[in-house]
């Protein structure tokens, strides 16, 4: 893909790298939509006079992007990368690049993480010191575990010893027995996720045998797309619902409110940083919990995630502990707790650099 680097009248436009990025995680990642095990994400490189930033899309399929989308968005908007990074992330949350970008909230995830990399290093200040956040109030992530066979299961609850949340996927016949694997083993706090697995009454009765043990909340237990049947659920459920495919984009918190008590936001669906932030305030005006997830990335895109997380009451940054090899380095885990550093930016580095 050519670089591009144009100067008009004293400004620039932005040269854009991207390069894409093998991954695959140490065990196949079963969810009730679905398994895979390797996964191609796209590493953003945008240089501002003379300053670069870095940022990471990770195209989801659900949401009908692809390799092919991700190239085709980065052709269409090469060129038009022009202005300071402040005003380009305007552009991609309401003007012009988000229509560009209707369809790739993953590329503009990528370009938003940037630009906020590129604000930092200029002003020498990490970016959750942008915000006027304080690093210490970052949560303890959760550690997921994907459905699996007993002895995997196993496997896994072993490599997540040192974390004292865990988020089991569910939505799958055979879960609560797995579940249990993973109480009985461990006696840790639990989350679970059924990834819209669920109809209304399997979730009403699964809700009441998660409430008995002590689960904290269950997340997305019914497609989106069954609306009234989540807004029942919510008024009957024994524990909290947190939504997840429901919520992308900040419009839909008010529309949401009444079918769940918390939103999880994802850098990736949501389109970046800069909407995260207005998805936060939309849930604290909805008097909605906030939960920081992930899609399987890298630690530029988790650590992108994590400046925010002192904005968050749970957080599930997990997705690069997940990988085999993870080819950055950015935020560190200490028993869960997320612990960001104080490098300008995000404060990502490629572990294999020289």
């Amino acid at each position: 893909m050519p670089d591009e680097k144009r100067e008009i009248k004293g400004e620039y436009f932005m040269l854009i790298e991207v390069e894409p990025i093998q991954l695959e995680t140490l065990h196949t990642f079963k969810i009730a939509r679905g398994e895979r095990k390797r996964y191609e994400n796209f590493v953003f490189r945008i240089t501002y006079e003379n300053v670069t930033g870095i940022g990471e899309a990770s195209p989801q399929q659900y949401y009908g992007e692809s390799s092919n989308t991700v190239n085709e968005a980065v052709r269409r908007i090469s060129k038009l990368l022009e202005g300071e990074p402040k005003e380009l992330r305007e552009r991609l949350f309401t003007g012009d690049l988000r229509e560009q970008l209707k369809e790739d909230a993953s590329v503009r995830a990528a370009i938003d993480m940037a630009l906020w990399d590129i604000e930092g290093k200029i002003a020498g200040k990490a970016c959750y010191d942008l915000l006027s956040l304080d690093p210490q109030k970052a949560p303890v992530t959760s550690y997921t575990i994907g459905f699996d066979r007993p002895e995997v299961i196993d496997r896994k609850l072993d490599e997540a010893v040192d974390f004292p949340i865990l988020k089991m996927k569910m939505g799958i016949p055979g879960d609560i027995a797995l579940l249990d694997r993973a109480i009985q083993r461990t006696g840790k706090k639990i989350r679970v996720d059924a990834n819209e697995g669920w109809d209304l009454d399997t979730a009403l009765h699964i809700g009441k045998e998660l409430a008995e043990r002590g689960i904290e909340f269950m997340e997305q237990p019914i497609s989106h797309h069954k609306r009234e049947d989540l807004k029942t659920l919510k008024r009957l459920a024994p524990l909290p619902v947190v939504l997840d495919e429901s919520i992308i984009d900040p419009d839909d918190v008010p529309r949401c409110k009444d079918l769940g008590h918390g939103i999880n936001i994802k850098l990736t669906k949501c389109g970046g940083m800069t909407p995260a932030l207005a998805l936060i305030e939309e849930a604290r005006n909805a008097g909605m919990s906030v939960m920081l997830g992930c899609m399987i990335e890298t630690s530029i895109g988790i650590t992108a995630a994590a400046h925010l997380s002192p904005l968050a009451d749970y957080a599930d940054l997990d997705g690069n502990l997940l990988l085999a090899y993870d080819p950055f380095e950015g935020v560190q885990v200490d028993k869960g707790k997320l612990v960001l550093g104080k490098e300008p930016g995000l404060g990502v580095v490629r572990r294999d650099a020289d």
